[in-house]
């Protein structure tokens, strides 16, 4: 069955795309996080509902990975007998409907027109984004305030760094990441001036952002997704990155995100060694979901999505949920090598570098989670393994 021949109703991918963009709520100053969240966790029980209730779609379940991401399940389990509390709670409850509805339904619902849920998600980034460039637009044209979240510098040019919806740029960084390699695989796909402007459009947006972390992730994510179609277009894409490296060496970017972010007061560093030094202490359970910052005596927890989980739980509960990451990743990477594949891929590892500087849970409501989940899920999806449903065993196929 060919990858690029529709076989899903049009509405399967527009509703693999609703919570993705329900959650950008969470994120954002127009509605309350409140109301995001009640969103976005409603319409991801709506898709598990959907994906597990509708007889034509078929589920695969990685066996492997449900055993990783059971065992840190249990972990947090662990853990709330013995210290209960509310995020803990969130995140029981939470992880298994992002589970569910991410990694499993999710994949189900795209794989059968990837590239109608690419065109939306290429949409809703560009539209984002145009938010984001009229608000700067709007703030330099007077000399008034406008925007708490519009004006400070980016990449050395004072009054255009702005946040567009969100309340922070990196939140903005990390949308216009995702989108502009989603933009990227979807012109190569189309081509068409149509996606090439869109894909400038959120280069802008993301320019615009200065999210430091989610650079570094575009980056590596880009070359793999450019390889995906054509090798040679991914040794071009390490010497562009290798030119933007230059030129932000040249500016003076690199040296300041170093001695601000990783080496300035409460800088990065200084946070990850004092979570190691606080893991030492507990490394059975961790410290559980305590107050991190007054735990490891900083201002602000590690922003490291790796050490977070060893924190928390422990480093048995906490390795057998990176266990989990690292799994579906072998998995995708092992698969054939096609334009589908590289973006897939390519997308997961930006996150993943994001990861290294930011904070986030399978399991969270946020963008960034969300993507997360289904991310894994696209990695361990496998369209060989896909076909009618005839009755219970074949809807529901474990490997």
């Amino acid at each position: 069955m060919s990858s690029e021949e529709p076989t899903v109703p049009v509405y399967d991918p527009i509703l693999a795309l609703l919570p993705l963009i329900s959650s950008l709520a969470v994120t954002s100053w127009v509605v309350s996080q409140r109301v995001g969240y009640i969103m976005t966790g409603a319409l991801l029980v709506t898709v598990a509902a959907y994906g597990v209730l509708m007889p034509d779609i078929r589920l695969q379940f990685d066996a492997a990975f449900l055993v990783l991401i059971g065992g840190y399940w249990l972990g947090l389990l662990v853990h709330y007998y013995y210290a209960p509390h509310t995020e803990l709670l969130q995140y029981l409850v939470a992880t298994p409907l992002a589970v569910v509805a991410a990694v499993v339904v999710l994949p189900a619902l795209i794989d059968g027109r990837r590239q109608t849920f690419t065109m939306g998600l290429t949409l809703v980034a560009t539209l984002v984004a145009l938010v984001g460039i009229g608000m700067v637009w709007q703030e330099l044209q007077t000399s008034e305030t406008l925007y708490d979240s519009v004006g400070s510098s980016a990449f050395g040019i004072d009054g255009v760094r702005t946040s567009s919806i969100f309340h922070n740029p990196n939140g903005f960084g990390f949308v216009m990441m995702v989108g502009s390699l989603t933009a990227l695989y979807t012109f190569l796909a189309r081509r068409g001036i149509v996606w090439l402007s869109a894909l400038m459009i959120c280069l802008l947006g993301f320019v615009l952002s200065e999210g430091d972390a989610a650079l570094v992730g575009f980056t590596a994510g880009s070359v793999l997704v450019l390889s995906g179609f054509d090798r040679r277009f991914g040794f071009l894409g390490i010497a562009v990155a290798a030119l933007g490296v230059y030129v932000a060496i040249r500016l003076g970017h690199v040296g300041n995100v170093m001695e601000t972010t990783l080496l300035g007061s409460g800088n990065r560093v200084d946070r990850w060694v004092a979570s190691l030094g606080r893991l030492a202490e507990d490394p059975m359970l961790g410290i559980g979901f305590a107050d991190t910052a007054e735990e490891i005596g900083e201002s602000r927890g590690p922003h490291n999505s790796y050490l977070y989980p060893l924190l928390n739980t422990g480093i048995i509960a906490g390795s057998l949920y990176l266990g989990a990451l690292v799994y579906a990743l072998g998995q995708g990477i092992r698969t054939r090598w096609t334009p589908w594949r590289g973006f897939v891929v390519g997308l997961t590892v930006a996150i993943f570098l994001y990861m290294g500087f930011e904070s986030l849970f399978l399991g969270g409501l946020s963008p960034s989670s969300i993507m997360l989940g289904l991310c894994l899920g696209l990695l361990l999806y496998s369209s060989e393994d896909n076909g009618p449903v005839t009755d219970l065993r074949s809807k529901f196929v474990i490997r």
